[in-house]
């Protein structure tokens, strides 16, 4: 089942030129966690807490105790903001195009005969 979803997430990215969106995604998660670790001396699980915390809330409170932490916080937050209205868009024309496409062809069709459906 996984490996199912996996190729369908695969093939969707693959699909929709989504490829470097997700290395950037990961990319900010990753080393966003390694700062959180090195910066606050947390341990892996409480940083692991704390980046997916600030990545995917609203930024309503600010995470960390240095300025360090701080500025990583507001950098995970914004981060967050830009990829999901990225992903919103990508989604958002992905369905528009395939709906305005289907149109187009049953339109190429009533042309082709003539006006007969």
């Amino acid at each position: 089942m996984v490996k199912i979803a996996l190729d369908k997430f695969m093939a969707y990215t693959n699909d929709n030129r989504l490829g470097v969106t997700v290395i950037l995604l990961f990319s900010i998660v990753f080393i966003s966690f390694l700062i959180t670790q090195v910066v606050e001396n947390k341990d892996p699980l409480d940083s692991l807490v704390m980046v997916s915390n600030a990545f995917t809330s609203n930024g309503y409170s600010v995470l960390g105790n240095s300025i360090l932490g701080k500025i990583n916080s507001i950098f995970l937050v914004w981060g967050g903001y830009i990829i999901s209205g990225a992903g919103t868009a990508t989604l958002t024309a992905a369905i528009l195009l395939r709906h305005f496409n289907s149109r187009i062809k049953r339109l190429e069709e009533i042309i082709e005969n003539g006006g007969e459906e």
